[in-house]
């Protein structure tokens, strides 16, 4: 492992070698301290930087350091051009040989990374939009939905109210006691299926159809059902749905109310 470190020292400074010339420096020596322990042992002083390698593998053979640092200074002006410490226990140290020329990344790769990240952000906030949207769009639906369902139950209920005004006329044959010896009262009878001879001579006396006598049986009990207000009106709807569950109710509506009648015919008599 000792081995690999200095081989990282020595090709690490050699990269920075070849850059001087670049920064206009022509004329450099290098300084090597080496150290184990936190002690110093030899070092190389203003040594020439063409032979670096060979001279600090051969100082790390003899020393056997476990830190060294590597100066190196412009010999014309005297300034210090780049220095580094080089410690086996550094984590830098301890990467994989196979990244040591791992020189950072490019241009293009900090662009497309940036493109990605930028990208990243851009599908967070169309997914939250387009969520807030969803959100709105499934209240609007609900909102609808209630409306369309409050429309249904509004059309039902005039479609039950306009059923039982077509049957209201044929409901409540036990209506005719009431209109006894009247010409409602007779064919109010003639429905129920009760007094036929009464209705044959009402049909007989007027000499109308059958069908036409139905149709102005209907107009009559159209126009006492009109003549209602609205809580009578309310009542025989309500009887009506009784009686739309069960017709044998209109025999039994018709006894209770004609029961009494009878009982005071028979006192009188």
């Amino acid at each position: 492992m000792k081995k690999k470190k200095i081989y990282h020292v020595i090709e690490v400074s050699q990269k920075m070698i070849k850059t001087f010339p670049k920064q206009g420096h022509e004329n450099v020596a290098f300084n090597a301290s080496f150290y184990r322990n936190g002690k110093k042992l030899n070092s190389i002083e203003q040594a020439t930087i063409a032979n670096f390698s060979e001279l600090v593998r051969s100082y790390d053979k003899s020393e056997n350091p476990d830190k060294v640092r590597v100066e190196f200074k412009d010999l014309e002006t005297g300034s210090l051009i780049w220095s580094k410490t080089f410690q086996w226990t550094d984590a830098d140290e301890d990467i994989p040989k196979s990244l040591s020329s791992y020189s950072g990344l490019g241009e293009a790769e900090v662009n497309d990374l940036v493109q990605r990240k930028f990208s990243e952000m851009e599908r967070s906030r169309e997914l939250e939009r387009m969520s807030a949207e969803l959100q709105k769009l499934q209240a609007i639906n609900e909102d609808l939905e209630f409306q369309v369902q409050d429309m249904q139950n509004t059309i039902e209920a005039k479609k039950q109210v306009e059923y039982y005004s077509n049957i209201i006329g044929m409901a409540l044959p036990g209506l005719a006691k009431f209109f006894n010896d009247t010409p409602v009262g007779a064919a109010m009878n003639f429905l129920a299926g009760t007094d036929e001879e009464k209705a044959k001579g009402i049909e007989e006396s007027k000499g109308e159809p059958k069908d036409t006598q139905r149709e102005t049986i209907l107009e009559m009990i159209t126009s006492f059902i009109q003549s209602m207000n609205n809580q009578e009106l309310g009542t025989m709807y309500l009887m009506l749905s009784e009686i739309e569950k069960d017709r044998g109710t209109m025999q039994r509506i018709l006894h209770f109310i004609t029961q009494p009648q009878a009982n005071t015919n028979t006192t009188s008599a």
